[in-house]
């Protein structure tokens, strides 16, 4: 299949759905609405912001009490479809990590339902490097175990090849005259060789590290901005609070950060997180130590959003070597 086929595909889209995808803008590649094919950014870079809104927003309205009644606020369900299109494999991985944490969730599983995630990839860029084994064992390693409902690989001669991953992507490929595609089933998060051993390892070396000078290093210069968490596609630590309304009130879930002083505020203002250092090594513990052991399962992706934010340049992956040499 051709550019052409490909350009068709998304016009059809866009017909029935809002699209967002990777747009290149003068300061980076960003994810963005599009009203047209030639917006797409096909490049395979890693955009600056992810696709973790659409599932689960930064600030939603979960119930309303008004009159003595409770209503759920399930209103997005009247929404148009969102198709998330040339979604990267990390941020797949990073997505699919939210679907099993939220997966008795209702607001969240509700809107997977209005949600068609599109992965893509031109080969994959050289620095993720442990994806080059592209073709070989592509399928099994990688596709069998992120949750999409299409992928598309574009080769080197130009030709996409399709894959559905989902009975949603199916039906999308079929009513838009895609038949030449290959099903792929979720095979869970775990592949049939076990846990990465590079989960274990970074798990080992964040779990021994409690007392390591690094952290009071890193508190020396981290800012506790909560810009890393922000900007990392697998932190969904959250707040609920009640606010008043005219005539009720609402039940509001809205985005929060461990790197906030209030984050472990407890009835009569005791906090268990009361040092940027002890923050610090609970952000690197969740991600590296209690994540993998309730899921095995990446807490961190490796996209190196924290870093490029970071006002500070606290690298995540240097940190990470500097704690694992620790081992040796």
């Amino acid at each position: 299949m051709k550019k052409d086929k490909l350009q068709l595909f998304v016009a059809k889209l866009l017909e029935s759905s809002l699209v967002y995808s990777p747009v290149n803008k003068d300061r980076g590649v960003f994810v963005e609405k599009i009203d047209d094919f030639e917006q797409i950014d096909w490049s395979g870079t890693l955009p600056e912001n992810n696709f973790n809104k659409f599932v689960l927003p930064n600030r939603e309205v979960l119930l309303r009490i008004q009159k003595n009644k409770v209503k759920e606020n399930f209103d997005f369900e009247k929404e148009p479809n969102k198709v998330l299109l040339g979604v990267n494999i990390l941020d797949l991985q990073a997505l699919t990590l939210l679907a099993q944490v939220f997966e008795k969730d209702a607001y969240v599983e509700k809107r997977w339902q209005n949600v068609f995630l599109i992965g893509f990839s031109n080969g994959l860029p050289a620095d993720f490097r442990k994806y080059k084994v592209f073709h070989a064992e592509f399928e099994e390693n990688i596709l069998e175990h992120v949750m999409f409902d299409v992928f598309i690989e574009k080769q080197k001669n130009g030709n996409l090849l399709f894959f559905s991953g989902s009975e949603k992507g199916q039906i999308l490929l079929e009513n838009n005259k895609i038949r030449d595609y290959e099903n792929i089933e979720f095979a869970g998060l775990v592949p049939e060789q076990g846990v990465s051993a590079k989960i274990g390892q970074n798990r080992k070396a964040v779990e021994n590290s409690r007392g390591h000078k690094l952290w009071d290093e890193l508190a020396e210069i981290c800012l506790a901005c909560g810009k890393c968490s922000m900007a990392c596609p697998t932190c969904f630590c959250f707040d609920t609070r009640d606010e008043a309304i005219f005539d009720g009130v609402e039940k509001v879930r809205e985005k929060a950060s461990c790197f906030y002083s209030e984050f472990s505020e407890t009835a009569g203002g005791k906090k268990d997180l009361d040092s940027v250092k002890k923050r610090l090594y609970f952000w690197y513990y969740h991600k590296f130590v209690r994540t993998p052991e309730e899921l095995s399962y990446y807490g961190c992706v490796s996209c190196m959003r924290c870093f490029k934010v970071c006002p500070v340049g606290i690298n995540i992956a240097k940190n990470l070597q500097n704690l694992q040499a620790l081992q040796k």
